[in-house]
């Protein structure tokens, strides 16, 4: 069979999708990865036939759309900076995606474009299976008001998805219905979510029930809870970043375990104001630090080499060797940092993050905050909270229940192939 696996955003959100492609290729599938222009040739490097697809989502991220519009304190300037980057890109994504899967048996989409995904689906006949990488779907164990310190009860956390759900259809439904007719669909009568579940066709979770124990029973087989995904080690090491691991691993062999610190993908207004607070608070306790400078713009230049500063570092290898972890809370990085058992400090910037912050903090692993509040003295009290033989324990404990990622990446090609077989 020939699936298209289409996954827009950062390396966070394709990562994943490379994961299953190499899974679904090793079964003897025709896989074609549709990925962001500026992730060709990092996703080109596990062996799969790749395609850009949609915007350059480093650029788009560094966009006065994205940076400045849609973290707006204006509620209306937020949501016409949300119809912008549908409308921006959603020509362009339908369009590739049109081209790619004229003799396709299925697309497998995630989160970020899934309506492009969808509608092609639609006009190709063939099932769309979403992978989501957080929970996005009505539920009652994750409420989206976490990141304003209300937690559940169950009742208000489902209507919390039901008032976000129709705040972004009212704002998109007419761009949406623009780019349906475009590609000849006209019955674009509710949001994603609702014509999506209409299918019948698995939505795939690729996280862990161990951190959600009540969704797994609330959403039982329409959407499976397989595990976080992650890259097979032979796919790993022919995705080698191209930078020397030499002297990481020296200086990783010369004092004691770091605090690994690392934002992956997202821009943060301060760079040298939150290295600044790192380097200071982590001085003050003693501790070496691992940072990865990401796509935020992140430098270190200091007298010494307590601190070592590097692009990027594979989490598989590295973090087993650190104390602890401080991140963005992204979903890869937090499965990185919990399948290492490390006591895991969340500074959040939006979307998934807050959840994934409550989450860790739920079970005991690690605390969240908001990234806009860090500063020095902060860290450095949350640092002495985390670095705890009693957060230590909870984080391995944590591990020791997560379902591996192969484990993981197997059931999820096994649910694609018995949702594609019988049509």
């Amino acid at each position: 069979m020939k699936f298209v696996l289409a996954f827009n955003g950062s390396r966070g959100d394709v990562q994943p999708a490379i994961a299953l492609g190499c899974e679904l290729a090793g079964r003897g599938h025709d896989i074609v990865l549709a990925v962001p222009p500026n992730l060709t040739e990092f996703a080109a490097a596990a062996g799969l036939r790749v395609h850009g697809y949609g915007l350059d989502t480093g650029e788009l991220l560094r966009s006065e759309v994205v940076s400045r519009d849609l973290r707006s304190a204006n509620p209306v300037t937020r949501l016409h900076a949300v119809s912008e980057i549908t409308l921006r890109g959603g020509r362009t994504m339908q369009q590739d995606l049109l081209d790619l899967t004229t003799d396709a048996d299925a697309i497998i989409g995630g989160s970020a474009g899934q309506e492009r995904a969808f509608n092609v689906a639609l006009v190709r006949g063939i099932p769309y299976i979403p992978v989501h990488l957080c929970p996005i779907r009505r539920n009652g164990e994750v409420s989206l008001l976490t990141q304003f310190g209300i937690d559940r009860p169950r009742a208000l956390a489902r209507i919390s998805w039901t008032i976000l759900e129709q705040i972004l259809w009212r704002a998109t439904r007419s761009a949406e219905k623009t780019l349906a007719a475009e590609v000849g669909l006209t019955a674009v009568d509710a949001p994603v979510a609702t014509r999506i579940g209409r299918q019948g066709v698995p939505e795939i979770q690729a996280y862990d029930a161990a951190l959600f124990p009540g969704l797994a029973v609330e959403w039982g087989k329409r959407r499976p809870l397989v595990g976080f995904f992650d890259l097979a080690p032979q796919t790993r090491e022919l995705m080698a970043d191209g930078h020397s691991e030499d002297r990481l691993m020296d200086w990783l062999d010369a004092g004691p375990p770091p605090l690994y610190v690392g934002f992956g993908s997202m821009t943060v207004a301060d760079p040298d104001g939150l290295v600044r607070a790192i380097a200071s608070a982590t001085e003050v306790l003693g501790l070496r630090v691992l940072l990865a400078t990401g796509w935020g713009g992140l430098t270190y230049d200091g007298p010494d080499d307590r601190v070592l500063a590097v692009p990027t570092v594979d989490h598989h290898a590295v973090l087993p060797r650190c104390v602890g972890a401080v991140h963005h809370g992204g979903a890869g990085s937090t499965a990185a940092s919990l399948r290492a058992g490390l006591p895991t400090l969340i500074y959040w910037l939006g979307a998934d993050q807050p959840m994934w912050g409550r989450q860790i903090r739920r079970r005991g692993a690690g605390l969240g905050f908001p990234l806009a509040g860090i500063d020095a003295r902060g860290f450095g009290s949350a640092l002495e909270t985390l670095l705890t033989p009693d957060h230590t324990r909870r984080a391995q404990a944590l591990s020791e229940q997560l379902v591996t990622a192969s484990a993981a990446v197997t059931a999820a090609a096994t649910l694609v192939e018995h949702a594609v077989r019988p049509r």
